[in-house]
């Protein structure tokens, strides 16, 4: 089947090239240079990408990308921009929009089709492993059976993760230079402007509870392929550019999210704590619950060249402690400085 391809673009030479191009590479393509036309096609021809122009005449063009992620049918359908005039785009208010890539002027027929594909391939590569996931967790009522369906998906799992190497979660080190960058940056931020505005920064730490008690009771690559489901999970709630999800050890997961406070940190916990809930992974030796469960630890600070990024680390850990000290699941506790 063909895949199908909205444009929104109000310049007719540009589009009727993209038209031409599109066609003769076998895609299905709609055009329009409406907004309200652009989102009730996306509901009812339901597209695999959409291309978005970035010089729309007296339209806002970030924000269309915005509504159309704000579309649940939507929100994981990749949108590459068309950048036709470098004065009026600007790649990083593109990526935090939602949207996934984009084409500059003047352009080259070979390029817009590998963009175009590598977004298709991706979209793919991320539904096949949702629906995977899905399904492992629907067929898998005890231990037995979770073990042999994570051991059947193992090899296209690492298929997948070999083809999108941005998958690798950062370790303690990587995440920790990560960190540091975040926090200069936020410094400076806050020295240039003099304002607090926005320079917040927030770090989770999410402990799976009784994980040693897990390693203990379930054979390696068991426990590998759960912690890259996790893994997975977290990388699939925690999607806006800048934000970070890491590893500090096993069956410890840290997220870094600039530019966020308390209130955005704590929403953050919440949906990925739903999300880790909804797999229902067994884990019948935790004295927490019989599903594979984490506690939440969140600090939240305003970055100063007078403190170094590790306290953000020390204060997190201190409220992850308090956290996992209740014995209970769904406890996620927070402190700030």
């Amino acid at each position: 089947m063909n895949k199908k391809i909205i444009i929104l673009d109000d310049l007719v030479e540009q589009s009727q090239f993209f038209l031409r191009l599109l066609h003769e590479a076998n895609y299905k393509v709609f055009i329009t240079e409406e907004e309200s036309e652009l989102l009730d096609s996306i509901s009812n021809q339901k597209p695999d990408i959409i291309l978005l122009s970035a010089t729309l005449k007296d339209k806002d063009c970030y924000l269309i990308c915005k509504k159309i992620k704000l579309l649940e049918i939507s929100e994981n359908i990749p949108v590459i921009f068309i950048n036709r005039d470098q004065r009026y785009f600007d790649a990083e208010t593109m990526f935090n929009s939602g949207g996934s890539d984009y084409i500059n002027y003047p352009f080259s027929s070979g390029e817009i089709l590998h963009r175009i594909s590598t977004q298709i391939k991706l979209k793919s590569l991320q539904e096949a492993l949702t629906e995977k996931t899905n399904q492992l967790h629907k067929l898998i009522p005890h231990y037995q059976k979770l073990k042999l369906a994570l051991e059947k998906s193992k090899l296209e799992l690492a298929n997948i993760t070999q083809k999108d190497q941005s998958s690798f979660l950062p370790q303690k080190e990587e995440f920790a230079k990560i960190l540091e960058q975040e926090w200069l940056r936020g410094a400076r931020q806050r020295s240039s402007f003099g304002d607090l505005a926005g320079t917040n920064i927030s770090l989770i730490m999410a402990k799976i509870n009784d994980f040693t008690v897990y390693q203990n009771n379930h054979e390696k690559d068991l426990i590998d392929n759960c912690l890259n489901i996790l893994g997975k999970t977290l990388q699939s709630v925690v999607k806006r550019p800048g934000d970070v999800v890491g590893t500090f050890s096993q069956g410890l997961f840290v997220i870094l999210l600039p530019n966020t406070d308390q209130d955005g940190a704590e929403k953050v916990a919440q949906m990925v704590n739903s999300k880790l809930e909804s797999l229902q992974i067994p884990h019948h030796y935790s004295n927490f619950s019989e599903y594979i469960s984490c506690s939440f630890g969140i600090a939240t600070g305003i970055p100063s060249q007078a403190l170094p990024p590790t306290v953000l680390i020390e204060v997190a850990e201190n409220a992850l402690n308090t956290a996992l000290s209740h014995q209970q699941t769904n406890i996620i506790v927070i402190d700030n400085f």
